[in-house]
């Protein structure tokens, strides 16, 4: 029928505003087979019953003429009809949503993907996420929180790993200094969190680029088995006693040699925090990465690492990488973390998570004075990329659904 013949019901109860309404106008001007099947509604006065933000919307897209529904109820059940077609019966699955539909084309379509009347209540939950999931799973993990601190100071009093084998090895005060009386440690929170997100119950877990033993001990703690590779011998040796009677083990041989130690498609988790080139020297050896002549050659060497590792790796798993930005000579960053991102997305994986590790100033702020010297901000963070091997639509079909008990679940 003639738009020019129907009218608005002045009685309305529903309204959108004027972002929606642009929204439905779009729909309808991108989409007009849609009006075939949900047709505006009229009663014999022509007034509109169902679908006036339709109507209005298919006049404002420039539209002379619509199908129409014409409805002969009489004006009690028209009435009721108005109420019960703005009824939104039922609720979203917010799981069935974030897996299976776009986010972007959601809010195109004016889904509110995020009900405001939700609000209140995810933030009274948002304080019970660390019972849940040690810490909240956001995209800002934040070393400074308390929560944080108290793991934190419980599992370096299990491991006792404080970096000894590796005292006097940062060649450049930078933002690894700050760590650990001036020793880069792997967080255990952040292992722990690898472990416990990423990875299955009683799985198997590696890493190419090995270094101290938090890792290996966090997830044999938690039940997994480790396998790393570390070039040292000290710190293998270290590792691997540090570690005695236990599951898991330390490899000495360069990461690179990989694959000869672990079988193709044989791990459920590949976990990494790499060399930073030459922010922190290892040692002298030829193979170390941290003690390769240029930025080039160091890729170089973490690209066949890294590929080789990947292919270690099982169908339908996770890459958990702990990388951080550093400055070259001249003062530009290197841009690592995209350099580690190429690596992975070239070997067929996905990125499917990014987050930022927020670290402690220590002494940073006495220090960022000088920096501003050179316009220089103060680096107070690392990025940790998490790739998935597969298709992520059969992730919540391969892992289950989260539930950690602390502390019972595993050996102390």
């Amino acid at each position: 029928m003639k738009l020019s013949t129907l009218r608005a019901n002045p009685t309305n109860p529903r309204i959108i505003k004027d972002e929606k309404f642009q929204k439905l106008v779009k729909s309808i001007e991108e989409f007009p087979e849609m009006l075939e099947a949900r047709p505006i509604v009229v009663n014999p006065e022509m007034v509109v019953i169902g679908g006036n933000m339709r109507f209005k919307a298919c006049k404002a897209a420039g539209l002379k003429e619509a199908p129409v529904y014409m409805a002969t109820w009489g004006e009690t059940k028209d009435r009721q009809f108005i109420i019960k077609d703005n009824v939104s019966s039922g609720e979203n699955d917010f799981d069935i949503l974030a897996n299976e539909w776009d986010a972007v084309e959601l809010a195109e379509w004016g889904l509110d993907v995020w009900q405001p009347e939700k609000a209140d209540k995810a933030s009274t939950q948002h304080e019970l996420l660390t019972d849940t999931f040690v810490v909240p799973p956001l995209s800002v993990l934040d070393t400074r929180q308390g929560y944080w601190k108290d793991r934190k100071a419980m599992w370096h009093e299990r491991i006792q790993d404080h970096g000894e084998s590796r005292e006097g090895t940062l060649s450049r005060s930078d933002l690894m200094s700050n760590i650990n009386n001036g020793v880069s440690l792997l967080d255990p929170v952040l292992a722990e969190i690898a472990n416990r997100w990423f990875a299955l119950p009683e799985c198997k877990t590696f890493d190419c680029f090995a270094g101290d033993s938090v890792f290996g001990y966090v997830s044999d703690a938690l039940g997994n088995t480790f396998t790393g590779i570390e070039l040292r011998p000290e710190q293998a040796d270290l590792n691997n006693n540090r570690l005695q009677g236990r599951r898991s083990r330390y490899i000495c041989d360069d990461g690179r040699n990989v694959a000869k130690h672990i079988p193709a498609t044989s791990q459920d988790l590949l976990f990494s925090c790499p060399p930073y080139f030459d922010l922190e020297v290892y040692s002298d050896l030829p193979d170390d990465a941290s003690n390769q002549k240029d930025y080039t050659s160091f890729m170089q060497l973490l690209r066949t690492a890294f590929t080789e590792a990947i292919k270690c790796l099982k169908p339908n798993r996770f890459a958990f990488i702990v990388v951080g930005d550093l400055r070259g000579p001249g003062g530009a960053y290197y841009n690592f973390p995209n350099s580690v991102k190429d690596i992975f997305l070239n070997a067929g994986m996905v990125l499917y998570n990014e987050m930022v590790l927020v670290e402690p100033l220590g002494t940073l702020p006495q220090r960022v004075r000088r920096y501003m010297n050179n316009r220089k901000v103060g680096k107070c963070h690392q990025n940790v990329l998490v790739f998935y091997k597969g298709n992520t639509k059969d992730i919540s079909k391969t892992y289950p659904q989260l539930k950690i008990q602390f502390d019972a679940d595993f050996d102390a």
